[in-house]
């Protein structure tokens, strides 16, 4: 799952550094441009993976638009990739019988085709 915030990444006289201003507390440091952006790719991705595994929602990105950099200060997106869980949990539903029966009739695998259609609803990017 590809995951994206904008970060604002401060030029000092010993480096940079740079914050998430929709993430509180998730910060980076580098001697160039390049290491603090690497860094912050870096930092991103244990902050979200903290989120998922104590079931916090993540905070919606906001628009790069929103903040300004000054001077040698600048604003990138940060992108990660957060692998898919590969645990399965069982899910129980109820579908009008009808429906049930021209599914089995046709070979339908319900758990793969209600994985499909929430990615689908969902917006994820499975790539």
């Amino acid at each position: 799952m590809n995951i994206s915030y904008p970060a604002l990444c401060h030029f000092e006289d010993d480096g940079y550094w740079c914050e998430f201003p929709d993430l509180e507390s998730c910060f980076s440091q580098g001697d160039t441009e390049q290491e603090v952006v690497a860094n912050a790719k870096e930092a991103l991705e244990g902050f979200i993976e903290s989120y998922l595994e104590q079931h916090i929602s993540l905070p919606k990105a906001s628009p790069i638009t929103s903040f300004h950099a000054d001077g040698k200060d600048f604003l990138t997106y940060i992108t990660c990739n957060i692998p898919q869980g590969t645990k399965s949990v069982k899910k129980t539903l109820t579908i009008p019988a009808w429906l049930n029966y021209n599914a089995e009739k046709a070979g339908i695998n319900f758990s793969q085709t209600l994985q499909e259609a929430l990615i689908q609803k969902l917006n994820i990017s499975t790539s």
